[in-house]
């Protein structure tokens, strides 16, 4: 029956006319390019302040898994389309309802009608459509209905709302289910995401895209065991952002050389902070590569030692391009509740794999002096970072 959506977005709609076309013809791009990844043909139309999917309605629960996880989507609803006129609406409105009485399966069922003019210039208000239609379904029902079934009006919290929204056509539904939100991916350049096999860079990096970032995945291995999960956080994210890109680089000989040339010298705290300076000043050169306009890291005041607020300012210092913490204030339950909605969690904790150059007693104040210093020492003793890039 529905061959149709109905897609809803938020803050598209409170730009300026030229950027919302943009915006709109971004988020259209992004669902066609959703829909492709998993072979689902489909339709994109841009009406007004709305975005319409037209496919084939054996593909229509796929498509509902897919349209969640699009970022700018607020939400759509599985439509039923016919014209402005009023017995066709009633008519169709009847329809869409009986289908849903059906699927209640209840002998009292509660209702509403709520109706939203997306275009202003039709001749009835909401208010009156609402009546128009609540009325013809009381009186009609007795008529069509399935079972000896009790109708009932429900204004506050009913079992059904048959939605209708008024565009150039009339569209007419009764389930809302909702998207990511946000912008859409694309809308605001790219960065890009340090991605470990943890929980929280893959939420950093999902909440990047909300905001319409683009995303390139830098994951400096350092086991195979890692890799294998990364590449399998990365696939999830692709719903997300199915432009994203997965680069790899073979960090392992990089931290073995960190960690040895510091215990040398009996400075081994300082290794996790060393580490994420030259981690960072790697993914510098790749977001130069590929045209990237900042870094994101899955970082969190407090969460670990190289994260107290003092070494996040150590491990920052010398980096050119901005550096985007959007978990910094989050605590760590927040952090897994979102990982746990897009689907990266059970990935992330199927298998803990400990850092082996991690010191038992990091530093959680870095002295920014003593910090360059050791830097130039170990750079010294491994050489330049440019030769393990292959860039």
């Amino acid at each position: 029956m529905y061959s149709k959506i109905i897609i809803r977005y938020g803050e598209i709609g409170v730009k300026s006319r030229d950027t919302r076309r943009k915006f709109e013809s971004i988020l259209r791009n992004n669902i066609k390019l959703a829909l492709k990844r998993y072979n689902i043909k489909g339709n994109v139309k841009i009406l007004h302040r709305r975005v319409l999917l037209e496919l084939d309605c054996d593909n229509l629960d796929r498509a509902i898994s897919i349209l969640k996880k699009v970022p700018g989507v607020v939400s759509f609803s599985p439509s039923v389309e016919c014209s402005l006129d009023m017995e066709e609406i009633e008519k169709t409105a009847m329809e869409v309802f009986l289908r849903k009485v059906k699927e209640v399966g209840e002998r009292t069922v509660t209702f509403r009608v709520k109706t939203q003019r997306v275009k202003k210039n039709f001749s009835l208000t909401s208010v009156e459509i609402n009546r128009y239609i609540g009325e013809s379904i009381l009186k009609n029902f007795q008529k069509n209905k399935p079972e000896d079934i009790t109708l009932k009006v429900d204004l506050k919290n009913p079992q059904i709302t048959l939605g209708i929204e008024i565009i150039d056509r009339v569209y007419i539904f009764t389930e809302v289910f909702r998207g990511v939100g946000g912008l859409p991916v694309n809308s605001q350049g790219n960065v890009l995401v340090l991605l470990s096999d943890g929980i929280d860079s893959p939420v950093a990096g999902f909440l990047m895209m909300k905001r319409g970032c683009g995303t390139v995945f830098l994951h400096l291995k350092i086991s195979d065991e890692g890799l294998e999960k990364v590449k399998r956080i990365y696939e999830v994210l692709r719903d997300y952002d199915p432009t994203s890109k997965l680069i790899i680089f073979d960090y392992k000989e990089v931290l073995q050389s960190i960690r040895k040339s510091l215990e040398e010298i009996g400075k081994e705290k300082y290794t996790c902070i060393i580490c994420k300076r030259i981690m960072l000043k790697i993914a510098q050169e790749y977001a130069r590569r590929f045209n990237c306009e900042g870094i994101t890291t899955g970082d969190s005041i407090g969460q670990v030692a190289s994260q107290t607020l003092r070494n996040i300012y150590v491990i920052s210092e010398g980096i050119s391009y901005p550096i985007f913490r959007p978990l910094i204030g989050l605590d760590k339950v927040e952090i897994m509740d979102i990982a746990k909605k897009i689907g990266t969690y059970n990935i992330s904790t199927s298998r803990d794999i400990k850092c082996f150059a991690v010191s038992k007693h990091p530093v959680t104040r870095g002295k920014i002096e003593e910090v360059r210093e050791l830097e130039k020492y170990v750079l010294n003793r491994i050489g330049t970072i440019k030769p393990y890039l292959h860039l």
